[in-house]
């Protein structure tokens, strides 16, 4: 990686209703809650994706396959603006506790649901809430992924080992701090948690995008975000306030996962 520069990457998630069906009881029917996430395609997206076009911003777009396959056009829109897209299972639901054939099932499905509208096979995977099994470092392998957004043990990229041998995987590491669902997420029903306001993660972002910019060479800055969750007006503004913020230093570059996993040897 090149330490003339500090790489940044925006990672957004188009989750859209796949968010909340962990949330939803098998005989359950929420319409209402479902409607959250809607939000995502029926207000969010257009407007954030402007915002990245006025800033020069290519992010790397994590959809789940169910997503995909409900709306597509949604799919087509975002690659035709020039973005990555990169998978994020097919249901949104974590892998932990079920047999490696589902895990299997789920994440093949996810990264086909993405070929068969655009073509192109993805390369950056990202689990449900970020989380693996044992299983799951070996069935990207196997499925041709070559770059994960999950990991939180270092502010580094870095490739995968086993055995002291390399594999083919590099690791974007992510921080639950730098997401926005921390303060954003929000169902009705969670005790003790409520909203916090968009200048609480702008403060706690950009405090920590200067530190890793002035104190760990070598460091990257990974920005998590939500459509659903930034994609409300006062939010967009306060991330168009951050995006400003990060042009000023003059380092600074903007990345998609699979461009900047390519400088990692």
């Amino acid at each position: 990686m090149n330490t003339d520069t500090f790489p940044v990457v925006v990672g957004t998630c188009l989750d859209a209703e796949a968010i909340w069906f962990n949330k939803i009881g098998e005989n359950e029917h929420r319409p209402v809650m479902l409607s959250n996430g809607a939000y995502a395609i029926r207000e969010g997206l257009d407007p954030l994706l402007d915002l990245f076009d006025r800033h020069g911003v290519r992010s790397t777009f994590f959809i789940p396959g169910v997503t995909a396959d409900r709306y597509p056009d949604a799919v087509r829109q975002i690659g035709d603006r020039d973005h990555e897209l990169a998978s994020h299972t097919y249901s949104h639901m974590s892998a932990v506790g079920t047999t490696r054939e589902a895990e299997k099932n789920d994440l093949v499905a996810g990264i086909d649901a993405l070929e068969k509208i655009t073509g192109e096979r993805p390369s950056t995977w990202r689990s449900a809430s970020w989380e693996f099994t044992e299983n799951t470092l070996d069935l990207l392998i196997e499925a041709g992924i070559s770059v994960s957004a999950n990991y939180h043990d270092t502010s580094r990229p870095y490739r995968h080992e086993r055995d002291g041998k390399p594999l083919p995987i590099v690791e974007l590491p992510v921080q639950w701090h730098l997401a926005d669902a921390p303060y954003f997420l929000y169902d009705g029903a969670l005790p003790g948690r409520m909203p916090r306001s968009a200048a609480t993660a702008y403060e706690v972002w950009s405090e920590e995008f200067i530190g890793s910019y002035e104190d760990r060479p070598g460091s990257f800055y990974h920005q998590t975000l939500h459509v659903q969750l930034i994609g409300h007006p006062g939010r967009l503004r306060m991330l168009d306030r951050f995006l400003t913020m990060i042009k000023e230093h003059e380092r600074a570059r903007f990345y998609t996962c699979a461009e900047l996993a390519a400088t990692i040897d």
